[in-house]
């Protein structure tokens, strides 16, 4: 079922947001591209398909999203423990068929990424826990004016920023950026 990695290449995902980021007239937002936020916003993207119904329970693309986030939440554990020195390629493979269902081949795949572009994995798991946290804001904030749409149109059409400075402008709250400057 091709609907999974369509919703987080296309749309809502990579598609759709970086279409609206290359028409921005600031060339800061048109240009930069930070990848937790570019990944979280293809992640969430997947997740409210999930929750909106796109995908009958029980199916297989439901399965396929299900298994997907399985193994995207193994990249964490494989991430932090290869680049510290805990694990050496052996167990960072050995961990992905485990814990994220994969077989020896994707396996291997998928630590060879994580061993090439560190914390470049985990992006798609901050970014989307980042934007999770913004929609919470942004609601309460909202009250009952708030507008799940209006929630996306306000995200994307800032760009690519990080989440933090996203916050920043939707809520008129420079805390995540302070905090990150420390």
């Amino acid at each position: 079922d091709p609907r999974p990695i369509l919703g987080h290449e296309g749309i809502p995902g990579h598609f759709l947001q970086l279409s609206i980021a290359n028409h921005l007239n600031d060339e800061i937002r048109r240009q930069h591209e930070d990848t937790v936020f570019v990944e979280g916003w293809a992640l969430y993207g997947e997740e409210m398909l999930l929750r909106t119904g796109l995908y009958p329970n029980n199916s297989p693309a439901q399965g396929q999203v299900l298994r997907l986030a399985r193994y995207r939440a193994a990249r964490i554990g494989v991430d932090v423990n290869l680049h510290t020195g805990k694990w050496n390629f052996e167990q960072a493979i050995k961990y992905f068929m485990d814990a994220g269902g994969l077989d020896r081949e994707a396996a291997e795949g998928e630590a060879a990424g994580a061993a090439s572009s560190p914390t470049q994995k985990i992006s798609y798991i901050i970014g989307k826990w980042q934007i999770m946290n913004l929609l919470g804001r942004y609601k309460d904030r909202q009250g009952e004016n708030f507008r799940l749409g209006q929630f996306h149109d306000d995200l994307i059409k800032n760009g690519s920023l990080p989440v933090s400075v996203i916050e920043w402008i939707l809520l008129d709250d420079p805390t995540a950026v302070q905090r990150a400057m420390k």
